[in-house]
């Protein structure tokens, strides 16, 4: 045995007796959401300050934006940073936004769709200085889909990191997020047994995408609906839809009409009560505003932000992650 050899096992040996192991993990936190105005912004920044008092914290705006995905990874690498959580503030896990996201992450090996780089950096051109939201219903036409956020290119090159990088599940149907719905629908809520509660939610574009997402909806419901079982109380009805902004014109319609019928139906045996399953104030709850123009509802315009379980969803997220 070379002298070299029989010195790295001495040493190996000798590691193993003292009990010496690899240094510790250095735990960073990467929370991803819209961008949107300055003041979107710091609304989203503000849900992190928690966590941010127990690991170093980054937020990357964008819809799966490799430039502030990478510019949030390079930030807690150089601060030491050895795992990374990363955090999906959005509403439903499906979209492409997180597919997107797992490919730029080497979660998947090849992208699942169509590569979109859209910046809602505040300054940026195509930024409209809202959330995502403010976007799609201000530049959408209803024509075909993601087709004016996709990049030129053809493909997107996945991110650069030495780190162990663990992505969270975004919003979905976390019980958190069925908690601040019931509280938003209290708020409103005269006479349960005579009122139909409607949560609309914005909506992807492909239909499967879609069916999953007002699947997650109906499971809040159903959690909400259990909240009102243990005080004794039930709403006559809770339905779920979602609006799909960025469909072509024909789904576009559909879905307003769904809407408008729902909303028109129920109020003819009832109150209805309108609670939009939105992160934050951005454009798109103007748009359902518009949408339901002259029929009789109650609606308190409030989103999931701000309210503090939104950062007890983080908080949750990253305890979870590391667990595993």
């Amino acid at each position: 045995m070379k002298f070299s050899a029989l010195l790295s096992l001495v040493i190996l040996l000798f590691i193993t007796e003292k009990g010496y192991s690899s240094p510790p993990d250095k735990i960073g936190v990467l929370v991803l959401a819209h961008g949107g105005s300055e003041a979107w912004n710091q609304l989203i920044v503000g849900t992190t300050e928690s966590i941010g008092k127990k690991y170093p914290v980054e937020v990357a705006f964008g819809m799966a934006l490799p430039r502030t995905l990478q510019e949030g990874i390079d930030k807690l690498e150089n601060k030491g940073v050895n795992k990374i959580v990363v955090v999906p503030l959005f509403i439903s896990s499906h979209s492409f936004i997180i597919r997107q996201t797992e490919y730029l992450l080497k979660k998947r090996n090849v992208l699942a769709d169509s590569p979109v780089v859209m910046d809602h950096s505040p300054g940026v051109e195509n930024n409209t200085h809202g959330s995502m939201d403010t976007h799609h219903s201000n530049n959408m036409s209803h024509g075909s889909g993601h087709e004016s956020h996709e990049s030129s290119h053809t493909t997107l090159p996945q991110l650069n990191f030495k780190s162990e990088v663990i992505l969270t599940q975004a919003l979905d149907d976390s019980p958190i997020v069925a908690e601040i719905l019931y509280a938003r629908i209290k708020e409103l809520s005269v006479n349960p047994n005579n009122e139909t509660v409607i949560i609309v939610g914005h909506g992807p574009n492909p239909e499967e995408d879609n069916k999953n997402w007002v699947k997650t909806m109906e499971s809040l419901a159903a959690q909400v609906q259990q909240k009102q079982k243990k005080e004794g109380i039930a709403s006559r009805f809770i339905f779920s839809v979602t609006v799909r902004d960025d469909a072509n014109r024909e789904v576009y319609e559909q879905a307003k009409e769904n809407l408008r019928a729902l909303v028109r139906q129920a109020s003819k045996q009832g109150d209805v009560i309108v609670v939009p399953l939105l992160l934050s104030k951005g454009g798109i709850e103007q748009g359902i505003i518009k949408r339901l123009d002259g029929l009789t509802y109650k609606w308190s315009g409030k989103m999931l932000l701000p309210d503090p379980k939104v950062e007890q969803f983080i908080e949750n997220s990253v305890k979870e992650a590391i667990r595993k």
